[in-house]
């Protein structure tokens, strides 16, 4: 018979009500577990949008194009406004913080709601996670970027001097002999940094000494678009015959000979390619030019183009000892650039833009130079994004180049035995000096249209 005193079953209710909090911390842990992932992925976010727009502000100095650059990176890390709930707000200059009206820096503020699970329960249906970061430039500047990871990505052979005082180079690779001087040359910069290590032979110098064991530095131009490349086949095309050009679509195009020949300025589609060879002269007229089937400029003869916009498709050559100028202006060649002839060449407010390899050889005078305003200013060559086609620039005489070498996948390689003046910031995977090519930052032009690229990081 039980009793009042009878105590049977009480560990079963104290270990019921046990399992019940024990259940009820289980289920929050799962739902804060959820919102820490939530958390991590808004602050990559919000990273990346600030850097983007800091980079963009940096080569742009446009306030807006800052917004629409760290967007699309936000969008890029899979946070678009108002999508999902999703608030993106962006700030330039930072509206909170100690970098409160700062010129060149960038806020980005992300937030989402994000549901629960368990915590229904307390009438938490929902919370909203929010990140916040700002980017902007150092006081240091860089103009040498190698951005491999692996192997040698700067080799240095010859008596060349390169010259580079005013700003930092930075080395990506994590190999022991990640730099190398060879010979009698000379590297000098602000500040050099490197993720793996350096290696001097001979009676070179690299200076001030490198900091080794540094972060691999970002890409400052990855905010950078590539052009829109046209595809236009042209329609109602004439066959060329020996009649005058008018604006238009046009097949097989070639003048040979000691004649001289010209283009009217506007439009046109050149199907068939363009040539020119022989001992004559050829110009272009100002305008949009589609050439499909390549440029061609050989023998002796000279060719001259007009500034506007050209899109080779195809190879883009020019050879033999005839001169080559060049009118101000975007080129995008989809095949391969190679200006190697004995003659001239020469241009101002030039931007190639190129998805094959470069060659650039002047036996000759060489004098060509980026834009300093608009989309691509100061940029001379652009190689497309993952082209892994080499870049070669051999100086043999007077060679002036003034512009940024923007290849991030690429290597390129400097050659030279006669005075260069070359002012040039490099974007690059690796790059090799062999000779006595003298090489200078871009930023030694000392005018104020001369872009600096800035090393950015994230300060808050």
């Amino acid at each position: 018979m039980r009793t009042m005193s009878d105590e049977s079953g009480q560990t079963l209710i104290f270990v019921a009500l046990s399992l019940t909090v024990l259940m009820g911390f289980m289920a929050m842990a799962v739902d804060v577990g959820v919102l820490f992932r939530a958390k991590r992925n808004m602050q990559i976010a919000a990273d990346a949008a600030a850097v983007a727009g800091a980079l963009d502000y940096e080569y742009n100095a446009s306030n807006t194009s800052a917004k629409a650059a760290a967007a699309a990176a936000a969008t890029a890390n899979g946070v678009t406004n108002g999508v999902g709930g999703v608030s993106v707000i962006i700030h330039t200059p930072p509206a909170d913080g100690p970098n409160t009206g700062s010129g060149g820096f960038v806020e980005a503020i992300v937030t989402q709601p994000n549901p629960t699970f368990f915590m229904r329960v307390f009438n938490l249906s929902s919370v909203t996670v929010a990140a916040r970061a700002v980017a902007g430039g150092a006081t240091n500047s860089g103009c040498v970027w190698a951005l491999g990871l692996t192997g040698t990505d700067i080799p240095i052979t010859g008596s060349g001097t390169i010259s580079i005082s005013n700003c930092d180079l930075f080395d990506n690779s994590d190999s022991s002999n990640a730099l190398t001087l060879t010979g009698s040359g000379s590297l000098t910069a602000k500040a050099i940094g490197i993720v793996g290590g350096y290696r001097e032979t001979g009676s070179g110098r690299i200076s001030p000494t490198p900091v080794t064991g540094t972060a691999p530095a970002s890409d400052p131009l990855s905010s950078l678009q590539a052009p829109t490349i046209p595809s236009s086949k042209g329609s109602g095309c004439k066959n060329y015959t020996g009649q005058a050009i008018t604006p238009g679509c046009w097949k097989n195009v070639s003048f040979n000979g000691s004649a001289s020949h010209s283009i009217p300025a506007g439009n046109y589609v050149f199907n068939g390619g363009l040539k020119n060879s022989g001992s004559g002269s050829l110009t272009l007229g100002a305008g949009n030019y589609i050439i499909n089937g390549g440029l061609s400029n050989t023998g002796s003869g000279t060719l001259a183009l007009g500034a506007g916009n050209y899109t080779i498709n195809g190879n883009f050559n020019t050879t033999g000892s005839g001169s080559l100028t060049l009118g101000s202006g975007l080129y995008i060649v989809t095949g391969n650039l190679s200006l190697t002839g004995s003659g001239s060449l020469d241009g101002t407010g030039i931007t190639f833009y190129t998805e094959g390899a470069t060659s650039v050889t002047g036996s000759s005078s060489v004098d060509i130079s980026a834009p300093t305003t608009g989309t691509y200013n100061g940029v001379l060559f652009y190689q497309a994004r993952g082209d892994t086609d080499n870049i070669a620039i051999t100086g043999s005489s007077n060679m002036t180049l003034k512009g940024i070498i923007y290849a991030p996948d690429a290597d390129l390689s400097f050659t030279g035995s006669g005075s260069s003046n070359i002012y040039t910031d490099l974007i690059v995977d690796s790059v090799s000096f062999t000779g006595s090519t003298s090489f200078n930052d871009y930023a030694a032009l000392n005018t104020s249209s001369v872009l600096q690229l800035g090393k950015l990081s994230l300060v808050e």
